[in-house]
């Protein structure tokens, strides 16, 4: 099947004219993914799964979760040990005076069941001195409007706690990234996004709840965002797709509402949106990125 396509690409550029073999190349390659638009000559556009060639290329690629010069992260996550780990983690930071040490351990622990391409574990380098504000932030800003006793002074509490939950949300990606490391060396990256980017990004999602499924897209974009503001050795790209994100979200509600799933759904959700998050060594990058 040939003809001349036109499409954008993940970073929004336009391209073309291409031909159906050549699109079905980038689609494989990485380069165009599912709710890019593509459109031939005088048509309209429309997201690429659409097209049925592109969609069997975007199942051979989630098939085989790699991408040329990259592939996604590992999660090895048990039900149990994640489970009540999440658990001591809540309490920990409910309790504020224990944020600190409840959290560095969390994320330690974490970050050791995250392995990259081939295997590598990755660990998290970093004392209690560098990240124990945060956690304790976190705790103060979930804590505190709940001891005041004046609605008015407890709503506008609220609203400050919103806005600090972003800002300690923030602070974390930008701790986390930059302590961690991998166990044999050769890996080193930080979050050089803005904090009223991320903001933004929240503000856009709490608003887009009131289109029922918008959220999902939304989020889909955040992070996508977040993983292009993360660089260093290596670079990353999330690639699910509002839908993938939509229905995981929805499906996992359900399970939870019955609760003894709760263990099992929480491990099946966080592993597959850890999968969605392709490494690529920074020197093999720009390859991902050439035009057709």
């Amino acid at each position: 099947m040939t003809g001349n396509y036109f499409f954008k690409d993940r970073s929004g550029a336009q391209n073309g004219p291409v031909t159906s073999d050549e699109l079905v190349t980038l689609a494989k390659s990485g380069r165009l993914a599912p709710d890019c638009l593509v459109w031939t000559e005088g048509g309209e556009p429309a997201p690429a799964e659409s097209f049925p060639m592109l969609a069997a290329a975007f199942r051979d690629q989630r098939s085989s979760a790699v991408l040329p010069g990259g592939s996604p992260l590992g999660a090895d996550l048990p039900v149990w040990g994640l489970f009540w780990r999440g658990l001591v983690y809540v309490l920990g930071i409910g309790l504020v005076v224990t944020a600190p040490w409840a959290g560095r351990w969390f994320y330690g622990w974490l970050a050791g069941r995250v392995a990259l391409p081939g295997g590598r574990r990755l660990s998290l380098q970093s004392g209690l001195g560098d990240c124990w504000y945060i956690f304790a932030g976190m705790g103060l800003v979930q804590v505190a409007p709940r001891l005041l006793h004046d609605p008015a002074a407890r709503g506008w509490a609220l609203v400050f706690a919103s806005l600090a939950s972003v800002f300690f949300g923030y602070l974390l990606i930008v701790w986390f990234s930059r302590a961690l490391r991998c166990d044999d060396g050769g890996f080193d990256v930080a979050f050089n996004g803005g904090f009223w980017t991320l903001f933004g990004w929240d503000l856009l999602i709490g608003l887009s709840f009131l289109t029922i499924i918008g959220w999902a897209w939304v989020a889909k974009n955040k992070m996508r965002w977040i993983c292009s503001r993360t660089t260093g050795t290596h670079d990353f790209e999330f690639i699910a797709s509002g839908w993938d994100i939509l229905w995981r979200t929805f499906l996992g509600i359900v399970g939870c509402a019955f609760v003894l799933p709760i263990p099992w759904v929480l491990r099946w959700f966080y592993s597959w949106y850890i999968s969605q998050i392709v490494v690529t060594p920074a020197a093999a990058a720009p390859a991902m990125q050439q035009a057709a």
